[in-house]
């Protein structure tokens, strides 16, 4: 069975079998790591989840502080190779997403905007930064994205 956990302090919700999402991430030079548990191995799998679709680093380990060297291994060595053959490595989302709304939501999105006197694009991060807050088991709860004066619509 394996369970998943978002989780900086592993070691005591293992031992007292209290894993559940927990809100936390596990973030090193910008990549953030998801891991979880496997109880038929008593094992601490990790990997890079916001690097795009492809995970560039899985890791594991037995306790938490190794679990957090392995991560920080599997991402400095990840990204001597990259430098070592000359490779752009994969780097953590932009900030950059195009959503295709459809044209009634867009134009109920562009009125909602409207009457906040807002740009389109701070009212969707408003909504998204919000549903993020409250949503019980994101591991990005509570994180408030930085909001650049220049966004713009």
């Amino acid at each position: 069975m394996v369970l998943c956990c978002y989780v900086k302090h592993l070691d005591d919700r293992v031992r007292h079998g209290d894993i559940k999402r927990a809100g936390c991430k596990m973030e090193y030079k910008g990549y953030v790591a998801s891991v979880e548990f496997d109880d038929s191995a008593d094992v601490l799998h990790g990997r890079v989840v916001n690097s795009g679709p492809y995970p560039i680093a899985t890791f594991e380990a037995t306790e938490t502080r190794e679990l957090r060297r392995e991560f920080e291994r599997s991402v400095d060595t990840y990204l001597k190779w990259c430098e070592e053959d000359g490779v752009e490595p994969k780097k953590p989302f932009s900030g950059k997403l195009n959503v295709r709304l459809g044209s009634e939501l867009h134009a109920a999105v562009a009125t909602a905007a409207k009457v906040e006197r807002t740009s389109i694009n701070s009212w969707i991060m408003g909504v998204l930064r919000e549903a993020i807050a409250t949503s019980s088991d994101s591991p990005e709860r509570g994180v408030q994205p930085q909001v650049k004066q220049s966004d713009a619509s």
